[in-house]
């Protein structure tokens, strides 16, 4: 039984394939509503590009990201470099990066990059459902396992699968219910013991993207995750990162912010996450490591609120700032640096570009996906 919250009509696997494909909305039908032709960067956040942010200087910064992503997958289909060759997680980030750009396993520019990956993916997938590569330099494998069962998730209904896909993203599923903690989270080990609000986040988003795909989530391990990440929201409004008393943070409260809305919990907390958001925006190439991290589910989370019901002013207003800075801080190559690696950093800021191009079904507000 799944959490009320969660139900939609909305893609549920290959069912759903013809229903509800992953279209691809024409760039430019969407940028020239969400990212005005002449925008001057607020003086806030440092040194920003000159020139304005346009819809066409987005495209092609796009394109340019994606070219370098394609060029940076290794021969084996994964994403990462340093520490993090091998990494699922990045692999992961890499497939959702070029799906939001629009492509798919078997349509799109980068189609071959995206179903190699994917490969790579289920090819991480052990006999006890764990999904990981070499996830090391992550603490652990949870990040691997919870963000390739979210790509996976997402792309099932765009592939021919024979069964074994299907069969991986359920023992997925299995793997997080018997592995998460008395409190209702996860950390970095598949094991049932302590939680963090990053890796319970991820999870509940996992969660969510399974649901779309038609695999069956427990309503109870749902609720005990919601419940673990509200538990974490501070008098302040912004989210702390474990049970003990701690500071908020901006990358960790847009996680639980978009955690708490795929989950359908849009409520109180999540405003205040918001207008913590609003109080402490996060800057690319902030000293702290993790804004790409949180720009990509800021992102996510504004686009899914802020993206529905004629709510364009604010989504466009956040959107045209955050493109500006991302752009001024681009490699000459087409990539961005992350203190991770550069693949990961990349495949975010293309996340975050990308979110009005709605080609990813898991970003989409309930509201605008039912027919």
């Amino acid at each position: 039984m799944i959490t009320p919250p969660l139900r939609s009509p909305i893609r549920s696997g290959r069912a759903g394939r013809a229903a509800t494909p992953l279209a691809v909305v024409p760039i430019l039908a969407v940028f020239v509503v969400v990212a005005p032709a002449i925008w001057q960067p607020p003086a806030r956040g440092g040194s920003m590009a000159g020139e304005p942010t346009t819809p066409d200087a987005i495209a092609t910064a796009v394109d340019r990201a994606t070219a370098w992503l394609a060029a940076a997958q290794q021969a084996d289909g994964s994403w990462g470099s340093g520490g993090f060759r091998g990494s699922a997680a990045v692999t992961a980030q890499g497939v959702m990066a070029l799906v939001a750009a629009g492509s798919t396993p078997s349509s799109g520019r980068h189609a071959d990059a995206v179903a190699r990956g994917v490969d790579y993916l289920a090819a991480c997938a052990g006999p006890d459902g764990l999904v990981a590569g070499s996830e090391d330099a992550a603490h652990g494998p949870m990040y691997g396992h919870i963000f390739a069962t979210t790509a996976l998730a997402e792309v099932y209904g765009e592939t021919d699968d024979d069964g074994g896909l299907s069969t991986i993203l359920a023992a997925a599923r299995d793997l997080l219910a018997r592995t998460q903690s008395a409190a209702g989270g996860w950390r970095y080990r598949p094991v049932r013991g302590d939680a963090d609000l990053s890796v319970t986040a991820a999870a509940l988003v996992a969660l969510r993207g399974l649901h779309n795909a038609g695999i069956a989530v427990d309503e109870p391990t749902v609720d005990r995750a919601v419940a673990f990440v509200t538990a974490l929201q501070n008098p302040d409004g912004g989210f702390r990162y474990l049970d003990a008393a701690g500071p908020s943070g901006s990358p960790r409260t847009a996680a639980a912010v978009f955690a708490l809305l795929v989950a359908g919990r849009d409520g109180d907390a999540v405003d205040r996450g918001f207008r913590w958001l609003d109080e402490h925006p996060i800057l690319p190439g902030a000293a702290d490591g993790y804004s790409l991290y949180g720009l990509a589910y800021e992102s996510a989370a504004r686009w899914r609120r802020q993206g529905r019901d004629g709510a364009v002013a604010g989504w466009s207003g956040w959107y045209a700032t955050t493109a500006a800075r991302l752009l001024a801080v681009q490699r000459p190559d087409g990539a961005w640096q992350d203190p991770s690696c550069p693949e990961y950093g990349t495949a975010a800021a293309v996340t975050v570009l990308c979110m009005p191009r709605a080609t990813v079904p898991l970003f989409e507000a309930e509201r605008e996906r039912t027919p």
